[in-house]
């Protein structure tokens, strides 16, 4: 039972050295040609910390390449190599020790040069008082393992970020999976319009931070189609006005899935007004013009683009130049002129101009690292047209 007990608590105290920062017990190095001071500083710093001593500087260099040391206290004058120098070697061996040194005389220019060059963190005159010089130990140590502290914060944070953004990314793309699952004439839809945007808004010279958004929001765009009934989804003719309704709603729904984190703000609102049209006629807010965010209005042109080159349930893609033909008619009404003019722009040697601008292999600002999946345009649709079939033998039985 003891043993048992035992056990947990060794296991306990692992998973706490892994979610907290323990300080450690401090070993300091002091270095000294007299062997009486080197006793006077086992004898006044011994109990609180492990004293390991040196007679010289490259016994004090062994030492330091043995043992982790929290703290270097050295006497300047000693034969063969000074305090400084050894001090100044310290630096690559144990870069984070603190420094201190120890001297007899007042040689300024070298000691204010050692602490300015950050080799030295105090120095101590002889002789000097015990109590003194315990005092400032403890203070330099604690400078040692508030530094420690804050890097292996910094690191846990560092970790917790690395967790989250892989957490977040491996969830999108869920997501954006489970909708081309959904429905697999839009097999890929979400990557494109995403990626389609990211040029548009490079095009337009957006910084980084808006085309990470404007890559993020094109993905997440239709994640509220999740909810919508595949009758829908894959209704072959014209929806009724209350299915129109229902799939109006997407957007918002989208906007709900992806929630209050701060780091998706943008890329919500992105979301939430993608189906805003320029002159205030869309929705949900019927907003126009700039009111409407840069990064929704191309995601808005993205999607009709793609959407208009792509087979889907209510009809065949109607082709690259009648897409261009659409969208310029409606420039100004439900588009953003500024945003179809890069579109044109970038598109002016065709679709297959444009495709290439998005492939893994050409596309620089894949800022969230997701690739774009093959989808064999003879295989798009098949399972919807299936189930057609399989709805249509159904009724006729």
């Amino acid at each position: 039972m003891n043993e048992n007990v035992n056990v947990n608590e060794k296991e306990t105290e692992k998973e706490q050295a892994k979610s907290e920062y323990i300080p450690i017990r401090h070993k300091i190095l002091v270095v000294d040609d007299e062997d009486a001071n080197l006793r006077l500083l086992r004898r006044v710093l011994g109990r609180d910390y492990d004293v390991i001593e040196a007679v010289s500087g490259d016994a004090g260099i062994e030492l330091l390449e043995e043992h982790e040391i929290s703290l270097i206290i050295s006497d300047q004058r000693m034969p063969g190599m000074t305090g400084v120098q050894l001090l100044e070697k310290s630096r690559d061996i144990r870069p984070d020790a603190i420094k201190m040194l120890l001297t007899g005389y007042t040689d300024l220019e070298a000691l204010i040069g050692a602490i300015n060059d950050g080799r030295v963190y105090k120095y101590i005159q002889k002789p000097w008082d015990a109590e003194e010089l315990k005092m400032t130990v403890m203070r330099a140590l604690e400078s040692y393992d508030l530094k420690k502290h804050n890097d292996w914060l910094l690191e846990e944070l560092q970790r917790a970020m690395g967790e989250l953004e892989s957490l977040s990314m491996g969830t999108i793309r869920a997501l954006a999976d489970a909708l081309d699952a959904k429905c697999d004439y839009t097999a890929g839809h979400s990557l494109r319009v995403s990626r389609i945007a990211v040029v548009i808004g490079k095009k337009l010279g957006l910084d980084e931070d808006h085309l990470r958004d404007i890559e993020l929001g094109g993905i997440l765009h239709d994640i509220g189609k999740i909810g919508v009934p595949e009758s829908i989804l894959w209704k072959p003719d014209k929806l009724t006005d209350e299915e129109k309704e229902i799939m109006a709603r997407h957007p918002v729904k989208s906007a709900q899935i992806i929630g209050e984190l701060k780091g998706l703000k943008r890329a919500r609102e992105y979301v939430k007004h993608h189906h805003e049209y320029f002159d205030g006629s869309g929705y949900p807010d019927g907003l126009s013009g700039e009111a409407i965010p840069i990064g929704a209005r191309l995601i808005m042109v993205s999607d009709a683009y793609d959407a208009m080159t792509t087979d889907r349930p209510y009809r065949k893609s109607i082709g690259h130049e009648n897409a261009i033909n659409e969208l310029k008619r409606m420039a100004g009404k439900q588009f953003d002129p500024s945003v179809v003019d890069a579109l044109l722009e970038l598109a002016k040697e065709g679709s297959e101009g444009l495709d290439k601008l998005i492939r893994d292999e050409e596309f620089s600002d894949n800022f969230l690292g997701l690739g774009l999946p093959m989808v064999e345009a003879k295989s798009t649709g098949k399972r919807y047209q299936e189930e057609v079939a399989r709805n249509t033998k159904t009724a006729s039985l």
